[in-house]
């Protein structure tokens, strides 16, 4: 009598995604945006002082913001573009330290540095064999005695 395995639950399911991708770095993107985009787009009241930050670097802090969720977006869509967006991901968190409210008061450019460290850093565990990166063996040579 043949038994089948059971179904996957969602929890396992979700974990096997979650180890096809860099879904750390990702999450660290993300939160760096978030903490990009918070400051320029917020309004906090304190008692009955009311704090707006709303100058010229609005409009960088929001490309900023909404690059680094893209290149967040992107390794978790399409892990083999880890490179490409983990590389962009860094330079923009360096950008936004200087352009978007100190990188989100440092926060968000400390995230943004981690999360591209993390996506650049992650290698694929899908069990498929690792390339040989030594030398190719050569064949051995054989020795005849005239």
């Amino acid at each position: 009598m043949l038994t089948a395995e059971p179904p996957l639950t969602r929890r396992e399911r979700f974990r096997h995604w979650r180890g096809m991708r860099p879904f750390g770095g990702a999450v660290m993107l993300t939160v760096s945006a978030a903490f990009l985009l918070l400051p320029a787009y917020t309004t906090l009241e304190v008692g009955d002082l009311l704090i707006s930050i709303s100058t010229i670097s609005g409009v960088s802090t929001l490309f900023l913001g909404a690059s680094m969720l893209l290149c967040a977006g992107s390794v978790l869509v399409r892990p083999k573009t880890r490179v490409t967006a983990g590389g962009g991901a860094m330079l923009l968190a360096l950008v936004a330290l200087p352009a978007a409210n100190f990188g989100g008061f440092g926060v968000g450019t400390l995230m943004g540095v981690l999360g591209a460290a993390a996506t650049l850093a992650w290698t694929d565990r899908s069990g498929a064999p690792p390339a040989e990166t030594a030398a190719p063996r050569r064949p051995p040579t054989t020795l005849t005695a005239d």
